[in-house]
């Protein structure tokens, strides 16, 4: 039997024994380099986690160069909250242990040596300002080449809150002048842009003059992504030797087109408490062609406010083609009750009104009995208030 097991395996009794004996690290015994090059294929919470193993690992993922703070599966976890209440309490908890994960890290990091790439992205507002306002900083002083700051993930609920502004003083700007023009933002380069190659910056505020700073003073810039903006108006691409490849901008509106060839409009958006929803008219006044309009509003059943305030009004603007209403996640709020009459109002050809209390995300997963409960309502509350409204030529109907 012993002959058998040696022919087969090509190891005795013997050796055997002495693979089972402990091995020595020969990992730890690889350059520095190497190492980190090694901690670099985990996540960033993963590497920090490795400086538990050893003495010689304790400050090797300081050295890190690519700076990823990705926190996805926590954002997952708050699409998955359905309860206002709820998801308010999560967002301010996780926004503190996010601000301080950032801070602790910099902190931590070896700051004599250059970044690749520093990202940053979470549900964050100007309530930290002074906090984000100094990350950007931390990756210039350190030669950063790829700098990403998303405030705003995966269009998510927004916040209740301004978004964050990338202020002047970021560049040892005077902020006596509140728009420096084109010649006063020229000559800043010693701060470490000429480093900045990729330059990605989204659902924060930034002006037209900040992004003319970077492509004046960063001659390696390549890559620039603007996105979600409320106060970038102008912005010049001009310069004697500007690298930029990739300019894109997204969610960055200045004036509504005329979008004549459009039939069938679907908006998705999220409803909180009882704010208006008449500002979404403009988008129909730019659609004079439309037939159907969809409106499917998420909320949460515990931030409806069925109030008693004053019905707002627009202005009147005749809607010639538009045949078909449908509004999702109705429940008899007096922000969708104002909305439903200015199509009454507007609509002269109007044939059919839909009235779903449904929301979208309810109809993809269960009900709870509170939520079932809740539509009860809405749908009586929706039968109502506009059962003495809808003109006899237009078909009504209550899902």
């Amino acid at each position: 039997m012993e002959s058998r097991a040696i022919l087969a395996t090509g190891f005795g009794p013997r050796k055997c024994a002495k693979i089972g004996q402990p091995l020595k690290d020969q990992i730890s015994r690889l350059p520095d380099e190497i190492l980190v090059y090694i901690l670099s294929c985990l996540t960033l919470k993963e590497a920090a986690r490795t400086s538990v193993l050893s003495k010689r690992w304790i400050d090797l993922w300081r050295s890190m160069a690519c700076l990823d703070f990705d926190a996805s599966k926590v954002v997952k976890k708050m699409f998955s909250i359905r309860s206002w209440g709820r998801y308010a309490g999560f967002v301010r908890k996780e926004r503190r242990k996010y601000v301080e994960w950032v801070d602790k890290v910099l902190l931590q990091s070896d700051k004599s040596l250059a970044l690749d790439y520093l990202r940053v992205a979470f549900y964050l507002d100007n309530f930290y300002g002074d906090k984000i306002h100094k990350w950007p900083q931390h990756a210039f002083a350190r030669k950063v080449q790829r700098l990403e700051l998303n405030l705003f993930p995966d269009d998510g609920p927004p916040s209740s809150r301004e978004s964050y502004t990338f202020h002047y003083e970021l560049f040892r700007l005077s902020s006596g002048k509140s728009q420096p023009g084109y010649s006063e933002i020229r000559h800043h380069s010693q701060i470490g842009f000429k480093s900045l190659r990729a330059l990605s910056l989204k659902s924060l505020n930034v002006t037209g003059e900040v992004l003319e700073f970077f492509l004046i003073n960063c001659p390696f810039l390549e890559r620039l992504v603007v996105e979600a903006s409320s106060v970038l108006i102008n912005l010049r691409v001009c310069g004697p030797s500007i690298a930029l490849k990739y300019l894109e901008e997204k969610g960055i509106v200045r004036e509504l087109p005329q979008l004549t060839n459009l039939k069938e409009f679907v908006l998705i958006a999220f409803a909180s408490k009882d704010d208006s929803l008449i500002g979404f008219t403009s988008l129909i006044r730019a659609s004079p062609n439309l037939e159907k309009f969809v409106l499917k509003l998420e909320s949460w059943w515990d931030d409806m406010v069925r109030g008693d305030r004053k019905l707002k009004k627009a202005a009147s603007f005749p809607l010639q083609h538009l045949k078909v209403v449908e509004l999702l996640g109705y429940y008899g709020r007096r922000s969708e009750l104002e909305l439903v009459e200015y199509f009454l109002e507007n609509a002269i050809v109007l044939e059919k009104l839909i009235i779903d209390p449904r929301g979208p995300r309810n109809l993809k997963s269960p009900k709870t009995r509170k939520e079932k409960k809740q539509e009860k309502l809405a749908r009586n509350c929706a039968k109502q208030q506009l059962r003495g409204l809808i003109p006899s030529h237009v078909e009504f109907s209550i899902l």
